[in-house]
């Protein structure tokens, strides 16, 4: 089970199966640690929030290990789980395996992730999503290094290299009951990588901007698009709570939305003063736009605030505006903005 997650380009260094893009200084370290780390077989903790590449991080160490090692490509066998998206009671078969016997029915026999890894690394995504109950057993292994298979007396001996995410720093999850603190006491021992949120590094934002769009638009047998610093300036700009992930949908969907050669925004980041922002800089920039367009933009924005200032009563807000009801409702129609029962519904 792979993430398809995409954290960005990086060539220096070495080719990433998972590139990286940024200039931000913690962007530049996220490179040096996966470098250093790839030359070591010793286990590693990805901290980060959802959507930042754990999983891209954590494959990248892998491959290019695995490129630089000199017993080739063979004897390095690379599985992951995210158990965030595992049934827990399943959990226990995934990992170890089993070997199982019902009566009327083929003996049946499977090896589990640990066992299939032996020489490589396995990677488990969001640990604290696990119960106790598999948190234990889990630590159990990692002290151990020896699997047994459900069912099984046998006991394993296996070498591998672990890679475990999680979305919040150790200390934080103990505190909320979510892990183990002899798991927390353990993992304390692995090399440890904190990817900080998109929102806290913005510089690296344009760069990723550029990059999605050329993807998508070679995917899509489109020619470039002009992005201009007006957009750019909105993402910049945006929480990104869902951080690389949420900023490829929204680049993919303004790609989708553009026309004319130029990048646009959904309708949904660009509201009235992002409008009145980018005219001004395209006046003083000697840049065309149209302008009936903008001022629809503006002129929306304003009547939707109104609206929701005094509770999508429409005699009021026409009031406000200095309009009569029949002109108000008018441009309501012609700039498609909603009713209030149909918003609430």
């Amino acid at each position: 089970m792979e993430t398809n997650t995409t954290f960005g380009e990086k060539k220096a260094g070495g080719a990433f199966a998972y590139p990286i893009i940024g200039k931000s200084k913690a962007t530049e370290q996220l490179i040096r640690s996966i470098q250093r780390l790839a030359k070591t077989r010793r286990d590693v903790l990805i901290v980060g929030e959802a959507g930042v590449g754990k999983g891209a991080v954590a494959k990248n160490i892998y491959h290019l290990g695995k490129a630089e090692a000199k017993n080739g490509d063979q004897d390095m066998p690379f599985s992951s789980v995210n158990l965030s998206v595992v049934d827990d009671r399943e959990l226990e078969a995934m990992l170890f395996g089993f070997d199982r016997g019902v009566k009327g029915l083929p003996y049946t026999s499977k090896r589990g992730l640990f066992e299939q890894a032996n020489g490589g690394t396995v990677l488990i995504e969001e640990i604290e999503e696990a119960s106790f109950r598999n948190q234990m057993k889990i630590l159990n292994f990692i002290n151990e290094r020896k699997t047994r298979r459900i069912g099984s007396e046998m006991r394993e001996s296996v070498d591998i290299r672990l890679i475990i995410t999680m979305k919040e720093d150790p200390a934080q999850l103990v505190e909320k009951r979510k892990l183990l603190e002899d798991l927390y006491a353990k993992v304390l021992e692995f090399e440890k990588i904190e990817i900080p949120p998109l929102r806290q590094r913005p510089e690296d934002i344009p760069l990723l901007v550029k990059h999605f769009t050329s993807e998508i638009c070679k995917e899509l047998g489109l020619g470039d698009l002009v992005i201009d610093i007006n957009a750019i300036d909105v993402l910049v700009r945006q929480p990104w709570k869902e951080n690389i992930r949420e900023l490829k949908a929204v680049v993919d969907k303004s790609v989708l939305f553009s026309s004319e050669g130029r990048f646009s925004l959904p309708s949904e980041l660009v509201d009235e003063k992002t409008e009145v922002v980018k005219m001004i800089n395209n006046i003083m920039a000697g840049q065309e736009f149209v302008l009936d367009k903008s001022l629809d933009v503006i002129e929306k924005g304003i009547i939707e605030r109104s609206l929701d200032r005094f509770g999508f009563n429409q005699s009021k807000a026409a009031a406000f505006l200095g309009m009569t009801e029949q002109t108000f409702r008018y441009k309501l129609k012609r700039l498609g903005i909603t009713s209030a029962r149909s918003r609430n519904t």
